[in-house]
């Protein structure tokens, strides 16, 4: 009986510490001097987008409310001031159902005016820094390299952390 208790403690502490460790930050993730990788998505409407390229800031979403405070930053911005700032867009789809992802989402998106890059599976942007319900935004100097990260959950904290981007 006592082994069983044993058995039954060491399974939920196992459990907790595979939460724990799947929601912690991967060794993947960005950080500050790294050379943001080379990479080639399409954008909404197929045209191919290509990363760092001269992005000051790469901005990725995975779940729909960060989506949404994504849009309506950039939206107020116009594309003229994103492209001016260097702010690329980045939308993580790869896990989306395909029927809502081609008969919803992307529509949506291709009536945005400014550009957006879409994944196409796990590794396309896995390295990017992801926290839950959050925007990732990964700073770049002009050479590729990584000067900041950081997560924003609202349309202030995003608007605040773009500010002044592209000097």
């Amino acid at each position: 009986m006592q082994a069983l208790s044993v058995l039954k403690k060491t399974v939920v502490l196992s459990a907790g510490l595979g939460l724990l460790l799947a929601a912690a930050p991967g060794a993947a993730d960005l950080s500050e001097g790294d050379a943001f990788p080379d990479v080639t998505l399409n954008d909404q409407h197929g045209e191919p987008l290509e990363l760092p390229g001269d992005a000051r800031v790469v901005l990725m979403t995975v779940e729909m409310a960060p989506a949404d405070i994504t849009n309506d930053v950039l939206g107020d911005m116009g594309p003229e001031a994103i492209e001016e700032a260097g702010i690329r867009y980045v939308a993580d789809t790869h896990g989306m159902p395909p029927f809502v992802l081609e008969n919803v989402v992307m529509p949506r998106m291709q009536e945005r005016p400014y550009r957006t890059g879409v994944t196409e599976g796990p590794d396309d942007m896995g390295f990017m820094p992801h926290q839950r319900d959050h925007v990732s935004v990964v700073f770049l100097d002009g050479e590729g390299t990584v000067t900041g990260t950081g997560a924003a959950a609202s349309e202030a904290a995003l608007r605040q952390m773009l500010e002044g981007a592209g000097d």
